[in-house]
């Protein structure tokens, strides 16, 4: 059975003894910098403000019309569907059929 060299290293503290288990110059273990790969997922609060002045401005999108009447109707699980097969992917849809519900509750309490 092979172990991963990394957590090896990580369980372990130099000594700063030529030899044995801990063997080798003793070192401060530093923190690693967020790179800027790791940064561009991280929600934004500007462009979440943006977003939704745009959707107050502009209303549901055709798919989103499309979810919706499915919604009122009451074939939830037809609307995952169509929300899955345009997205790609069944959280995208999830969350897409999420926000709608939350539109048409929000609608309800207008009333």
């Amino acid at each position: 059975m092979t172990r991963n060299a990394t957590t090896k290293k990580a369980n372990r503290s130099n000594s700063g003894i030529i030899a044995g288990l801990n063997k080798g110059f003793k070192t401060t273990a530093r923190q690693a910098k967020v790179s800027q790969k790791a940064r561009l997922g991280l929600p934004k609060k500007r462009l979440r403000a943006v977003k939704a002045i745009i959707a107050d401005l502009v209303g549901l999108t055709p798919m989103q019309k499309r979810v919706q009447e499915m919604l009122r109707v009451g074939k939830e699980k037809r609307a995952l569907k169509l929300c899955k097969k345009r997205l790609g992917n069944i959280t995208a849809a999830k969350k897409t059929r999420a926000r709608v519900e939350d539109i048409m509750r929000k609608q309800q309490t207008k009333k």
